[in-house]
């Protein structure tokens, strides 16, 4: 551990304790590019805590300094918050940077590949044909990975270069839609298709790619800085559970006509109530008679027509992703070396049909022959054939031939 990195408990636990901590969350902040501060959150049991639930208390302890030693020294000791870990640091780093799409990556995305792998360095090493020392040094974020490093990196864990070489792309996730119920929240009605304040949704439940601060993944190849989401939250719809991303417009193009769409409708009377006087829409544009209409796009539904215009924009949903469809955990590199072992047993199965499928065509192919040179014979020399087989009787015609083997041989 390097000398700059400072660890101390802001909140220790007993000296004297008899009993194991849990860690129960993390707090992660970026106070410059080359400094951070990260403060685990233990949980433990206490007798003589004071607390609703009683028996537990908290303790705090707190690693500052270089990003890149921090992550490894945090991670090392961690087992089943290791993605609550890495969400947190992701959404701190992104709240930081205000993301770029072209900020070089340390080293914790490969860092991740890696241990997500389910490979030691060691092992990973012998993989990619590289020194350990050289690994080591990669994975510690000591030493840049190159192009070509990242290209050959990815071969052996199976993922894009741009992974190991660049940030994960980040938007925030600022509502949900239903497309079956209407919601109350407070004094406002949400009805169905209109999009309500995004879910605070506690980060043991943030699973499949939805990060704390309420920030998710971004496909790279549809990333701008004004892209935003929504969340479709309708249980039983062929949407639900699906991420739809969308850039911010201030135009209504109607031009997006049977697309699926963001709509914004201003409700001027609102503004007497001292409410928010646009309400957001989420659904299918239809122009009917030169009228804006917008369709629910779950058929499924009770309520077809969502709202009609004039909409002040119009904004195009450029990608549907289902919740977790980018995430790389252990689960997922498993199922590549699963689906490697898959390919190779059908390969080894086709190489032996394909054997044998050749060897019986070469039997066919001789007896077709043999059928033939029969034909060929005359009847002195079937007659000689016969005595030096030993058989009782010769195909003196074709037609004598079984119908079995005529059918085999064509």
């Amino acid at each position: 551990m390097s000398k700059k990195l400072i660890m101390k408990w802001i909140k220790p636990p007993p000296k004297n304790l008899d009993s194991a901590m849990e860690v129960i969350d993390f707090n992660v902040i970026f106070h410059a590019e080359d400094d951070v501060e990260v403060t685990k959150i233990f949980q433990y049991k206490d007798v003589k805590a004071k607390t609703i639930l009683g028996g537990y208390s908290i303790a705090k302890q707190t690693f500052r300094g270089d990003p890149r030693e921090i992550y490894v020294e945090v991670d090392k000791t961690l087992n089943a918050k290791k993605d609550t870990f890495y969400n947190k640091w992701l959404a701190a780093k992104a709240l930081f940077k205000r993301r770029s799409p072209f900020n070089r990556a340390d080293n914790e995305p490969f860092y991740n590949f890696v241990n997500n792998f389910g490979m030691t360095p060691k092992r990973f090493a012998a993989a990619a044909g590289v020194e350990n020392s050289v690994l080591f040094r990669e994975l510690k974020g000591q030493r840049k990975l190159s192009i070509d490093k990242a290209i050959a990196y990815s071969k052996a864990l199976g993922c894009d270069p741009v992974d190991l070489l660049f940030e994960k792309q980040l938007c925030r996730l600022w509502g949900s839609v239903d497309l079956f119920n209407m919601h109350e929240a407070g004094n406002d009605n949400f009805w169905q298709g209109q999009i309500m304040p995004a879910p605070n949704v506690s980060e043991s439940k943030l699973e499949g790619g939805l990060l704390s601060e309420q920030l998710i993944p971004v496909p790279r190849e549809i990333y701008r800085p004004e892209i935003k989401a929504i969340l479709i939250n309708s249980l039983g719809s062929h949407l639900h559970n699906h991420f739809a991303y969308y850039y911010r417009s201030d135009t209504a193009d109607q031009n997006l006509e049977n697309k699926l769409v963001v709509v914004g409708q201003e409700i001027p009377e609102l503004e007497d109530l001292g409410m928010d006087t646009t309400r957001y829409f989420f659904g299918i544009l239809k122009i009917e008679k030169g009228k804006q209409k917008l369709i629910n796009p779950e058929p499924t539904s009770e309520k077809s027509l969502l709202t009609s215009g004039p909409f002040t924009f119009i904004a195009p949903v450029v990608s549907l992703v289902k919740r977790g469809a980018m995430k790389k955990d252990h689960n997922y590199f498993e199922s590549i070396t699963q689906a490697e072992e898959i390919k190779e047993a059908e390969h080894k199965i086709f190489e032996t049909q394909r054997k044998a499928q050749e060897q019986l065509q070469k039997t066919l192919d001789k007896l077709n022959y043999d059928i033939k040179q029969i034909e060929k014979l005359t009847e002195k020399e079937r007659a000689v054939l016969k005595d030096k087989l030993g058989m009782k009787k010769i195909f003196s015609t074709l037609e004598e031939i079984p119908a079995y083997i005529r059918k085999k041989t064509g």
